[in-house]
Order: structure tokens, then sequence, then C-alpha cells
């Protein structure tokens, strides 16, 4: 469980870096409201357990459930704020860039139904 902790702890510092380069090559600002983007990735990755990172993720991708444990963390622990930033740094890598169409809507879905989830737990 260690090991998996690091690789997505890895994984969100290369996500972020990957989005600050990718802000830059297009001249993009990331939120100004926001010092420190890059580590404010990071800690909002580190809000939920991996399990959780991993079904929100492939659910913004995938047709693959949210489960009400992840909806909780998701909620609870990450917040709308952290959602909302994670989801559109992880569109604005060029590996997904061409499905942010479809991710950040799904993104929007998933918070949503979580938010429902949440409030009859």
């Amino acid at each position: 469980m260690a090991k998996f902790n690091n690789i997505f702890i890895m994984v969100a510092l290369i996500l972020a870096s990957g989005v600050m380069a990718s802000l830059a090559q297009k001249k993009i600002s990331p939120p100004k409201h926001v010092p420190g983007y890059p580590l404010h990735l990071l800690h909002c990755a580190r809000r939920v357990e991996d399990e959780c990172g991993k079904e929100i993720f492939l659910g913004m991708f995938e047709k693959l459930p949210v489960s009400n444990k992840c909806c909780l963390q998701l909620i609870k622990k990450m917040g709308k704020t952290c959602h909302d930033d994670l989801d559109k740094a992880i569109v604005h890598l060029q590996d997904y860039s061409s499905r942010a169409s479809k991710a950040i809507p799904k993104g929007n879905r998933i918070w949503h139904k979580c938010a429902l989830v949440a409030r009859h737990i």
C-alpha cells in the first residue's frame, strides 16, 4: 500500500509539473488565488486515499462508478476547489487534453453525484 501511495504522489508531482509546463507554453497563468500551484495540486491529491483518487480519475475517463466511500472522501476531505483544480490540471496535460470536453463534465457529474451521496450518509 505504501508503495502505491509513493507512486500516486510521484504521479501527482509529474502531473503538476506537466501542467505548469503546459500552462507556460500556452501562456496561461495558474489561478492567482493559489500560490504554489504544483504544491497545491499535490496537497489536493493527498486528501483522498489512493484507491479513491484512482476511482475518481478513472470515473472521469472511463465508465467506472465512484464508490460511496470515495464520494465521502471527495466531498468531505478534498472539497470542490481541489476537485476542480485537479480536473482542470489533468485535462491540460497532452495525453488527456483531447478528452477535456467529456472529462470536465464527467468530473462535474461525479461531484454532484457524490454530494448527493454525502447528504444521505
